[in-house]
């Protein structure tokens, strides 16, 4: 096998995140409302911020960047979008339901806090923040209620 050839295998067991699996063993049950819950309290961290303009935006683009990474660990670890088609319970249809609105509320977050930082007035972004943060607290707890309704 060539260097390039071993670099793609690398790279292919990567995204297939064998090594990941062998770490987390036990633990990976809890893995996704933990991270869930950790992105969301990032999020209220960046809150505090919105004072210092450049430091709140990077915080929270940073955190919508997790956030998208973590949607794609997601997809990557259990292959969630193939499973759409299947059943599942009611939590996890309202999880997969907000987890999509949140998708498209990034760049809107994003472009009405561009428009704040080059002197818009406030208002919309922060009637569009709170909801957001709202909705990313409903989404952690559906992650905890759709795991506690699959153990069941």
């Amino acid at each position: 096998m060539n260097i390039g050839a071993q670099g793609l295998a690398i790279a292919g067991a990567a995204l297939t995140l064998g090594p990941v699996r062998r770490v987390i063993g036990p633990m990976k049950e809890y893995l996704f409302p933990i991270l869930n819950f950790g992105v969301f309290v990032w999020f209220c961290i960046g809150v505090p911020m919105k004072r210092r303009v450049p430091l709140h935006a990077g915080w929270m683009t940073l955190g919508f960047a997790m956030d998208t990474a973590l949607l794609l660990f997601i997809e990557l670890d259990r292959s969630a979008i193939a499973q759409l088609g299947g059943r599942m319970n009611t939590w996890l249809q309202v999880h997969i339901g907000i987890a999509t609105l949140l998708i498209v509320w990034y760049p809107v977050l994003l472009f009405t806090g561009g428009m704040v930082s080059a002197g818009a007035p406030l208002k919309r972004h922060k009637q569009l923040a709170i909801s957001f943060l709202v909705l990313r607290l409903l989404l952690a707890v559906t992650a905890v209620l759709a795991m506690a309704a699959k153990a069941t």
